[in-house]
C-alpha cells in the first residue's frame, strides 16, 4: 500500500462514516424532538381538567355555576392554547440547537479529526498499515457507528498479542464518547425544567382565573388571555436573542474544535504508536505504563473539550434567562451589565485557551521527544519511561495548572453562579 493509497482509503471512510454518524445524530435528535412534543401535549390536555373547577368551587362560590363554567372553559382553552405556543417557541430553539450542533458535536469531532490526523500523517502511520490501519479502515467502513479511535485502540490486540491494555483503553475511550453523546439528552431534559420554570406564572393564573372572575374581577378573563400571550410573545423575542448567542458560540466552538481536537487525536495515535512498538521491542515492557501513557492523553483530551461544552452551557443559559427577563419582566440589559462585562471575557478565555495550550504544548512535545530520540539507534536504547510519560504529564499537569494560572477555572465558576434575579415584581406575582 502506497501513502497515496492510504490517504484514498481514509478519506473514502471518513465520508462513509461522518455521514452515517450525521444520519444517526440526526435521527435522535428527531426522535428526542418528538418525545418532547408529546410530552407537552399530553400536559397540555391537563388544562382541560379545569373544566371541573366548578364542580370542586361549588360550595365556595354557591349559585355562581354559570360563572364558573363560563371562566373554567375559558381556562381550560387558554391553557391548553397557551402550553403549545410556549412548545413551539421552544421546539425552535431545540431545533435550532440540534441544526448547529453538528459543527460542536463531540463524537463528529472525535471521528473527523481521527481521519484527518491519520490523511495529515499519512508518512508516518503507513509502517503499521497494512497489519494494523488498513483492517481497521475496512472495519470502520462496515461499522460506522463505532467512534474510529475505538477500533484502532482494540484492533492494537492483533499487532500484539495479549496486549489487553489496548481492549481496556478502547472501552474508556468508548465510555467518553458515549458520555458526549448523552449531552443532548441532558439539554432536552434542561430544556424541559427551564419550559416548566417559564410558564410556571402564566399557568397559575391561568388555573386562577375562574376563582378571581367569580370574586367578581370582570376584567380578569380578558386580562389573563392579554398576559399569556404577552408572555408567550416574550418567550419568542427572548429565543430569537439566545439563538443569536448560539451562533456566535457555535461559531466560536467550532474553529476551537477544529484547532484542538486534530492535533490532541494526532498525539493520542503518536503515542498509540509508539506503545505498540514499545510492547513489541522493549524487554519486559509494562501494560501499567502503555495505560498510564495513553490514559493522560485522553484525560487531557477530556479536558478540553469539558472546558469548551462547560463554558458555552453555562454562558448561553444565563444569557437566555437574562432575555426572557427583558422580554417578559421588562428588566432592562443593564441591570445585568456585570453579567457581560465579565461574563464574554470568561467565555472566550475557556473557549480559546484550549488552542493556545495545544499549539504550545503539540511543539513543546516535538521538541522534547526529539531530543530524547536524538543519537538512538537501537530499540534498546530507547527511554521508553521518559519518552511515554513526559508527554501526557506536561499536557495534563501543564493543562490544569495554567487553566487556573489565567483565572479560566474562576471563569467557569463565574458563569455557573452568576444569578439572574427576577425584578420584586414579578416574585410577587
Amino acid at each position: 500500500m502506497t501513502v497515496d493509497d492510504f490517504r484514498k482509503a481514509v478519506r473514502i471512510v471518513k465520508k462513509i462514516v461522518l455521514g452515517k454518524m450525521q444520519q444517526k445524530i440526526a435521527k435522535k435528535a428527531d426522535q428526542r424532538m418528538a418525545t418532547f412534543s408529546r410530552i407537552v401535549f399530553v400536559v397540555s390536555l391537563l388544562g382541560f381538567l379545569l373544566l371541573a373547577m366548578p364542580l370542586v368551587l361549588r360550595k365556595k362560590f354557591p349559585g355562581q355555576m354559570r360563572v364558573l363554567f363560563k371562566y373554567s372553559a375559558l381556562a381550560a382553552v387558554t391553557f391548553v392554547i397557551t402550553v403549545n405556543l410556549f412548545c413551539a417557541v421552544l421546539f425552535g430553539l431545540r431545533t435550532a440547537q440540534g441544526a448547529l450542533s453538528n459543527y460542536t458535536n463531540p463524537s463528529i469531532a472525535l471521528a473527523g479529526g481521527t481521519f484527518d490526523t491519520l490523511d495529515r500523517n499519512a508518512d508516518d502511520y503507513l509502517v503499521m498499515g497494512k497489519e494494523l490501519f488498513a483492517p481497521t479502515l475496512e472495519q470502520m467502513r462496515n461499522h460506522p457507528d463505532e467512534q474510529p479511535a475505538v477500533l484502532l485502540l482494540e484492533n492494537g490486540q492483533k499487532i500484539v498479542k495479549d496486549a489487553k491494555v489496548f481492549v481496556s483503553l478502547a472501552k474508556l475511550f468508548k465510555k467518553v464518547d458515549f458520555v458526549f453523546s448523552v449531552l443532548p439528552i441532558v439539554l432536552t431534559i434542561v430544556t424541559l425544567i427551564l419550559f416548566v420554570l417559564a410558564i410556571k406564572p402564566t399557568l397559575l393564573e391561568i388555573v386562577r382565573l375562574p376563582t378571581l372572575a367569580t370574586c367578581g374581577d370582570a376584567d380578569v378573563g380578558r386580562a389573563v388571555v392579554m398576559s399569556s400571550l404577552r408572555r408567550i410573545k416574550g418567550e419568542l423575542f427572548a429565543t430569537i436573542c439566545t439563538i443569536g448567542v448560539l451562533t456566535v458560540l457555535t461559531i466560536v466552538s467550532a474553529i476551537v474544535l477544529g484547532q484542538i481536537v486534530g492535533p490532541t487525536l494526532d498525539v493520542l495515535l503518536g503515542y498509540f504508536s509508539t506503545a505498540v512498538s514499545y510492547l513489541q521491542f522493549a524487554e519486559g515492557a509494562s501494560s501499567a505504563l502503555v495505560f498510564a501513557t495513553l490514559f493522560g492523553v485522553i484525560l487531557f483530551l477530556i479536558l478540553n473539550l469539558a472546558a469548551i461544552i462547560l463554558s458555552m452551557a453555562f454562558f448561553l443559559g444565563k444569557t437566555q434567562k437574562i432575555f426572557q427577563a427583558k422580554f417578559n419582566e421588562g428588566t432592562p440589559i443593564a441591570t445585568h451589565l456585570r453579567f457581560f462585562r465579565w461574563g464574554i471575557p470568561s467565555v472566550f478565555l475557556v473557549q480559546l485557551f484550549p488552542w493556545v495550550f495545544v499549539l504550545i504544548g503539540q511543539a513543546l512535545l516535538g521538541t522534547v521527544n526529539d531530543r530524547l530520540l536524538a543519537g538512538v539507534t537501537d530499540a534498546r536504547t530507547v527511554p521508553w519511561t521518559k519518552l511515554l510519560l513526559f508527554g501526557p504529564a506536561v499536557l495534563v499537569v501543564g493543562f490544569v495548572t495554567l487553566f487556573w494560572a489565567v483565572r479560566g477555572l474562576k471563569a467557569i465558576g463565574f458563569l455557573a453562579r452568576y444569578k439572574v434575579t427576577r425584578p420584586a415584581a414579578a416574585e410577587t406575582r
